[in-house]
């Protein structure tokens, strides 16, 4: 009877060390991924074969639809792959900055402080190579199992997810990096808030995140200086996005003076093209500085020596550093340089302030809104009435219509607007129909195929 009872002791025991632990094997409600999505599954139809996904919308992603330039079809992409499962895992899409080739993932995370980093492998993490990808699935012992894809092209058309290029284990690649820890800002628990805070330390820490696992990006003097997020007891700056321990400041009870509204009534466009502009409560150095503002289009509502009032927020810039837009109208009023119109099609479609959705959201335009869209930038666009921006992939263009003619002999036609979509063919020379416009290219109205304008002429 005891050897008996030994023996079954002896198999639990077994059992347990043989089966890992469930934090190394799941990262939240999702699953290790062993095999590649399928094209009718929830997950393909969600993030993988989308064009939610910018790599499946530039053509570089493996599909039973489009095949590739080099009249192939595409079968694996890690880049794709890597984007497509990071944002299943975390249950949205991660930052649209990483569209660019593998090799330029580490170094894109660091310029645009997206993520925190490092050089331990975590559950949900980017793996970057030198060029390549991959998604961490799981750590044993401190030994990281990957899944990934690869660049791989077929003459045959991949009928199924089974023919396209996928591993899961240990990583193809050895001597990453370091790895992106997208996961990491999804459970901040971010608050959008609007105070002052007086820092009283010598030389206080600013991180790209609100956490000490985040990398330092300089020190702050002592000062009053203003927070426009919270996060577990750390203050995101309005004047250059870094975060800062709340603990070390003490928040200015006094109430902030809103912004002077002096001046004379404008209604007009200018481009700001310098990084780092100067946005103050009123129309002088004098007033207290609020942060800077991106380069860009923006709508001025008030001028004051040689000052103007920002529609988009209520702060002050000054004229000098920026350049005027405007187009004159058929009855000879001056207005705002309007590209073209657009109707939007969503039923509740988000203003920002910038061009992307890290931007954040001034409030929603209705489905069937019109508005002239003044500047674009990578399928934004500016709306004139506010200086807010929308996605344009959400609209229609309205009243859009004029013709041009070409003159180049084999005139690229590619699916977006963009060398990164892939090429349709050739135009020969003729005049056509433009309908729709986006950062310099035009859609024609004959195929929906688009073309570089600069090789055309209006007429």
């Amino acid at each position: 009877m005891k050897k008996t009872v030994t023996w079954i002791l002896l198999f639990v025991m077994a059992i347990a060390l043989y089966i890992p632990a469930a934090t190394e094997d799941s990262y939240g409600a999702v699953s290790v991924r062993t095999s590649m999505p399928s094209y009718s599954s929830a997950e393909g139809k969600t993030y993988y074969y989308t064009n939610n996904n910018i790599f499946y919308k530039c053509n570089l992603a493996p599909t039973q639809k489009i095949s590739s330039s080099y009249g192939k079809y595409v079968t694996g992409n890690c880049t794709w792959y890597a984007y497509a499962r990071a944002s299943e895992m975390n249950g949205k899409w991660i930052n649209s900055n990483f569209r660019w080739s593998a090799s330029k993932w580490w170094n894109v995370n660091k310029q645009y402080k997206c993520y925190p980093y490092g050089s331990t492998p975590k559950v949900g993490a980017i793996a970057c190579y030198d060029t390549h990808v991959a998604v961490v699935e799981k750590v044993v012992n401190g030994q990281p199992y990957v899944s990934e894809s690869g660049w791989t092209l077929s003459k045959y058309k991949p009928t199924s997810a089974s023919a396209l290029k996928f591993h899961y284990g240990k990583p193809w690649k050895s001597n990453p990096k370091g790895y992106i820890y997208v996961n990491s800002a999804s459970s901040n628990n971010v608050t959008n808030v609007n105070y002052s805070v007086k820092v009283r330390a010598s030389d206080l820490n600013m991180r790209t995140g609100p956490g000490t696992s985040y990398k330092t990006c300089g020190h702050i003097k002592p000062g009053t200086y203003a927070i426009s997020q919270e996060s577990n007891g750390w203050g995101k700056l309005s004047s250059n996005g870094n975060w800062i321990k709340l603990s070390y400041t003490t928040k200015v009870t006094t109430s902030t003076p809103t912004t002077v509204d002096t001046g004379t009534s404008v209604n007009y466009n200018v481009k700001i093209t310098i990084s780092n502009l100067n946005m103050r409560t009123g129309p002088a150095t004098s007033y207290a500085s609020r942060g800077y503002v991106k380069p860009g289009t923006y709508t001025i509502t008030k001028e004051s020596n040689g000052w103007g009032k920002l529609s988009s927020n209520g702060y002050w810039v000054a004229l000098k550093y920026a350049t005027k837009t405007t187009s004159t109208t058929n009855n000879g009023d001056t207005g705002s340089a309007s590209l073209y119109k657009v109707k939007v099609t969503a039923t509740s479609l988000n203003l920002r302030t910038g061009p992307g959705t890290n931007y954040s959201s001034r409030g929603k335009a209705v489905k069937g809104a019109i508005f002239d869209i003044v500047d674009t930038k990578d399928g934004w666009g500016q709306v004139s009435t506010t200086g807010a921006w929308i996605k344009l992939s959400y609209t229609v263009a309205v009243n859009a219509e004029y013709n041009v003619k070409v003159t180049a002999k084999d005139l690229n036609m590619r699916s977006g607007p963009g060398i990164l979509y892939s090429k349709k063919g050739y135009l020969k020379p003729g005049t056509y129909t433009i309908k729709a416009t986006n950062g310099g290219w035009g859609q024609l109205k004959s195929n929906g195929y688009w073309i570089k304008l600069s090789y055309t002429t209006k007429i």
